[in-house]
């Protein structure tokens, strides 16, 4: 094939940018620690929050401002105990509170998302308890709900807590009940079983959402074309970050078939790939039988390189189960190497 210059290339160029909520002792932070165990990158909003009240900050002075010194400890950090006391079941308390912390809150997740963008991370979740009470949900490419029964949420809190029912009831009524959240979340999960069928559930989400990133990172996807995977030997062709690759291709709908360096040269006589990724033992071998095909570079070439050249692309695997790798870039076509690769 002629690899001009909209071809598809298996670099990711987007995030998939989701929010996960859930109402208090629903199981959210549960959900969030699989994710983030799964290759998630995750941008924690309460974490977000208090380091926009840290000591000094013009947020904390706007809260000690508006709800008085008394919310403030002897060492000059917020008493989230006091603060709580002042804004709970006080509808304009809170939303003043909110209108406070969130504008820097929702600053520092955007900086943050743009550096996952950068570095190439594939799926970002963003932990935010009071995404449909604070933000526009649409801002999200899709919305993750953990849910729970108000009973078993009650019991939880009192459980986990050691709270009374009576506040473990105030704060379950301060937040938006979930029956309003659950038509506007693209995934609910339900956390009504045990741990086992928690993680399942959030397993399935998670597949689903690996895939939605796989195809957001395929750029002008041609529909049939093949994916050729190549390594050195048997032994080679074992290595995780090649299963890896495979998981995710296939996840974005591509073809992916694997050859070694002895079956390459066969294979290019019927089969012309989109792009052949090579192992760093396999580069030398796979370059050889690319460069001898008919016609002349029938495609582009990437190697795995532990010392890429210049002309190198990132490919994050985390979501797949690998760390990042590098790889190498032989151009198809003699063309010029592209700046949205550098």
């Amino acid at each position: 094939m002629d690899c001009s210059p909209g071809c598809w290339l298996p670099v990711p160029d987007s995030v998939l940018n989701v929010a996960l909520t859930g109402n208090i002792a629903a199981g959210k932070s549960t959900v969030v620690e699989l994710f983030k165990r799964w290759g998630a990158t995750v941008i924690d909003a309460d974490s977000l929050a208090r380091e926009a009240e840290a000591p000094g900050s013009a947020v904390l002075a706007a809260i000690a401002g508006r709800f008085g010194t008394n919310v403030l400890s002897q060492d000059g950090t917020l008493d989230r105990a006091a603060l709580r006391g002042k804004v709970m079941g006080d509808d304009a308390a809170l939303a003043a509170l909110n209108a406070i912390v969130h504008p820097a809150v929702q600053q520092r997740r955007l900086e943050l998302q743009r550096a996952a963008q950068e570095r190439g991370d594939a799926i970002v979740i963003n932990d935010i308890p009071l995404l449909f009470e604070v933000l526009d949900p649409a801002q999200f490419d899709a919305i993750v709900l953990v849910d729970a029964p108000v009973a078993l949420r009650r019991t939880r809190l009192r459980a986990l807590r050691g709270l009374s029912n009576q506040d473990a009831d105030r704060m379950i009524a301060a937040q938006m009940p979930a029956q309003r959240k659950r038509p506007q979340s693209q995934y609910v999960i339900e956390n009504a079983g045990t741990m086992a069928e928690l993680e399942k559930q959030a397993e399935n989400v998670f597949a689903e959402l690996r895939k939605r990133a796989a195809r957001a990172g395929v750029r002008n996807e041609v529909p049939g074309q093949t994916l050729l995977l190549c390594a050195l030997d048997a032994k080679d062709a074992a290595a995780p970050v090649l299963r890896a690759i495979e998981r995710r291709y296939r996840d974005a709908g591509m073809r992916v078939e694997h050859t070694t360096v002895r079956g390459l040269a066969k294979i290019l006589k019927a089969v012309t790939p989109l792009s052949i990724v090579a192992t760093a033992q396999a580069a030398e071998g796979a370059r050889a039988a690319w460069e001898a095909a008919v016609p002349p570079r029938p495609c582009r070439l990437y190697h795995l390189s532990p010392d890429p050249d210049p002309v190198a692309v990132r490919l994050d695997l985390r979501p797949w189960s690998h760390d990042r790798v590098v790889l190498s870039e032989e151009d198809g076509a003699g063309l010029a190497p592209r700046a949205d690769l550098l």
